[in-house]
């Protein structure tokens, strides 16, 4: 037999099973692993930031003749985390324990997308939105003092409201001094709510020019502050 016949017939076919052999070795067949979850959206409501996180959990299921791995979950934000089985086994049932923190929470209504991954070939990936509102400890109503455009020498006030919605010793509440000469607070009950206060903001004379920016800062009896941005624009006469 000439070599171009035994590299034809027979050491080429070798090599061409060995080939194959290796590949179906590195790349065994997917697993038939299936991961359905309950619901794939979970709303925790509105949440009281000064009461902590707060834990809901869901099932899931492997609908699938082999074992599931779940290999990570990404939460996809900083307030949420989620607690994952490392296996479910076939036709068997898990838990994912998801824990939002409120205190972290944006002011709004929020949303976000969890990202599930698996090994399965049916369920690589699945997703489960997260929504969630954050009531906080207190809030003001504007959450800026905007004075706009006014004149030197003159004297100008606004007036906002403070909310309290923590059980607070609201008597406890004090108003920071202002860090400008030209610009006084102070603060009353709302007549109207028993948790809330009218705020008076008081900014002038100034003889300066051009943009004024300031903080003003609100110290709870629980440690935490609010602060109150003040901006105003003394024009030309």
């Amino acid at each position: 037999m000439s070599k171009r016949a035994i590299l034809t017939l027979i050491v080429i076919p070798a090599l061409l099973i060995a080939g194959l052999i290796l590949v179906l070795i590195n790349n065994p067949p997917g697993t038939t692993a299936e991961l359905i979850l309950e619901q794939q959206h979970i709303n925790f409501g509105t949440l009281p930031e000064w009461e902590g996180p707060v834990t809901q959990s869901i099932t899931a299921r492997n609908r699938g003749k082999d074992p599931l791995r779940i290999q990570s979950v990404h939460t996809g934000c900083s307030y949420a985390k989620i607690t994952a089985p490392e296996v479910i086994q076939p036709e068997t049932e898990g838990t994912f324990r998801i824990t939002v923190n409120p205190e972290i929470l944006p002011t709004d209504e929020t949303s976000a997308t969890a990202i599930i991954y698996t090994d399965s070939l049916k369920t690589p990936s699945v997703a489960l939105t997260i929504v969630a509102t954050a009531k906080r400890f207190a809030h003001l109503d504007p959450d800026v003092c905007e004075f706009g455009n006014i004149l030197p020498e003159t004297t100008h006030q606004k007036e906002l409201k403070l909310a309290v919605n923590a059980p607070l010793n609201t008597s406890e509440i004090r108003l920071l001094p202002a860090s400008h000469p030209k610009l006084t607070w102070q603060m009353t009950p709302d007549p109207d709510a028993d948790t809330s206060f009218l705020i008076t903001v008081q900014l002038g004379p100034l003889k300066k020019r051009g943009h004024f920016a300031s903080l003003l800062t609100v110290a709870f009896p629980n440690e935490r502050t609010l602060t109150l941005p003040v901006h105003g624009f003394i024009k030309k006469n």
